[in-house]
C-alpha cells in the first residue's frame, strides 16, 4: 500500500501492464467520461459516490482518478473518514493525456479544451 495514499500517472501505467483489471474509480461526471476515459475503469461520479460507495471492493486496492487530482483526492480523504482506503491518482486523466498514454481511450467527441 502507498504510504501517502497517492500513485503517480507513471507508476499507475506500470500497475495497468501488470494487471490491467486493477480497480480505478473514476469520479468524474458522465459527460467528461464520454470524452476520455480508462478502459476497464468504473465511473461513480463525485456526485453520487456517497450513494454509491458499496460497489466499491475495498479488499482490494482502489485507485480513484479524476481530470487532474482534486476531486479523487477529495473522495480519498472523506473515504479515509470513513475507514476506507483509496490511492489518488496524481495529475488525473490530463496527465495521461498530455503523456500520450496508451491507457486511455479518446472518443470522438473530446475536444482538448476539456484540460483548459
Amino acid at each position: 500500500m502507498h504510504m501517502n495514499n497517492e500513485i503517480t500517472t507513471g507508476e499507475l501505467e506500470k500497475l495497468l501492464i501488470e494487471n490491467p483489471d486493477i480497480q480505478i474509480v473514476d469520479v468524474r461526471e458522465k459527460n467528461e467520461w464520454d470524452m476520455i476515459r480508462i478502459p476497464g475503469a468504473k465511473l461513480i461520479p463525485v456526485s453520487s459516490i456517497q450513494f454509491r460507495v458499496e460497489e466499491i471492493d475495498f479488499s482490494a486496492p482502489v485507485y480513484l482518478l479524476c481530470r487532474s487530482w482534486g476531486r479523487s483526492g477529495r473522495i480519498a480523504e472523506w473515504l479515509k473518514e470513513e475507514w476506507k482506503n483509496a490511492i489518488n491518482i496524481q495529475g488525473g486523466i490530463k496527465e495521461l493525456y498530455q503523456n500520450k498514454s496508451k491507457t486511455i481511450e479518446i472518443t470522438d467527441i473530446f475536444s482538448s479544451t476539456y484540460f483548459l
